[in-house]
């Protein structure tokens, strides 16, 4: 994975600034939109609620009727689309940075590719996709940097495309400490009123709300537990902390030992966190007995590691997307290991 990219994946997945999913017992599928008949991927024409604006990053975006040529710069949001069974309105996405989960990864094959997990599509790339909607995860840096030659937002609303930032407006100056377990939410909230299939984007809100309530309700009365969330690194670590991350560990009971704006912390810092839990993030591709490993060798003394708390959570799983109560129940389990809470389907 180069520089640029590793960057951007670890920003949002890997301490914010580096580099949600049904209940155990169903899985997301895409449906048909709410009040029509059309099958998976489509939706009905244009509907008497037309034109429809949404407030996105301080901007007004109003559109006169669903767009068909959608061009996905970020998972996240190509993994909602497909979950509110939009896949023939995406023309094109950016390379994947992990395996989708299983509720869209088939109608996720059937979208064509322009990019790679290592960097964005080129401006020339996307224009010629001739997009009239391009979906990202923040309107500022990311894959519109131009000096790698990226588009640029202006570039592509000159060319025709509005640009939605879905779940950050600013990657560049610390948007993503803004991110919480509300945040998909709006983002799907938008695409239901975007897309015309508001009903089946209630319907899946709904079933995430349910998911986080199960949390709630079950880690009520525990006693707080102090986690440190390493995502690897021998010195410093790098540690994932604030926005989504210090949501999903508070809302599970927790306590997050590294302030919000943590990325990279020294071992001496490691040292004396004092986490009771150590939570370790886990990409596709890094090995966790060999992070697990590191941390029994060189933190001993921490509670975490004397008493064998030292817990895996896929990355993916806390993203801000349908996973996101998936990764919350799993942060909950770690943290509570006798509630044994149902984890949602992928």
């Amino acid at each position: 994975m180069t520089r640029k990219r590793t960057a951007a994946v670890a920003a949002v997945a890997a301490a914010l600034m580096t580099a949600l999913a049904a209940c155990s017992s169903t899985t997301v599928v895409p449906a048909s939109p709410a009040g029509g008949s059309a099958s998976p991927g489509t939706t009905t024409a244009a509907s008497s609620g037309y034109p429809v604006s949404v407030e996105n990053c301080g901007r007004t975006l109003t559109f006169k009727s669903a767009p068909k040529r959608v061009v996905t710069m970020w998972q996240a949001p190509t993994e909602m689309l497909l979950a509110l069974g939009l896949e023939n309105h995406i023309k094109a996405m950016s390379g994947n940075y992990a395996p989708f989960p299983a509720s869209v990864a088939a109608a996720a094959k059937r979208v064509p590719s322009i990019g790679t997990s290592m960097a964005w599509p080129s401006k020339e790339t996307v224009l010629s996709e001739a997009p009239d909607l391009v979906v990202a995860q923040s309107i500022v840096g990311y894959s519109f940097d131009t000096s790698y030659g990226y588009a640029s937002v202006q570039q592509l609303e000159q060319a025709g495309a509005q640009v939605y930032g879905a779940n950050i407006c600013d990657a560049v100056h610390g948007g993503a400490l803004k991110m919480n377990l509300s945040t998909p939410i709006q983002t799907l909230r938008d695409f239901g009123k975007i897309f015309d299939v508001s009903g089946r984007a209630d319907q899946l809100i709904a079933q995430l709300n349910a998911e986080k309530q199960k949390v709630v309700t079950a880690v009520k009365g525990q006693p707080s537990v102090k986690v440190a969330f390493y995502n690897g690194g021998t010195g410093p670590l790098i540690v994932l902390a604030g926005g989504i991350y210090d949501a999903e560990i508070t809302t599970a009971g927790g306590k997050d030992v590294f302030p919000a704006n943590s990325v990279y912390v020294s071992k001496e810092a490691f040292a004396a966190s004092g986490a009771d839990v150590i939570l370790v993030g886990t990409f596709t591709g890094q090995n966790f007995a060999t992070l697990r490993s590191y941390l029994v060798k060189t933190f001993p003394t921490l509670p975490a590691v004397k008493n064998g708390r030292i817990v895996q959570i896929p990355v993916d799983d806390t993203d801000a997307s349908i996973t996101v109560m998936r990764g919350l129940t799993e942060i909950a389990n770690a943290l509570h290991p006798d509630l044994k809470i149902p984890v949602p389907a992928a």
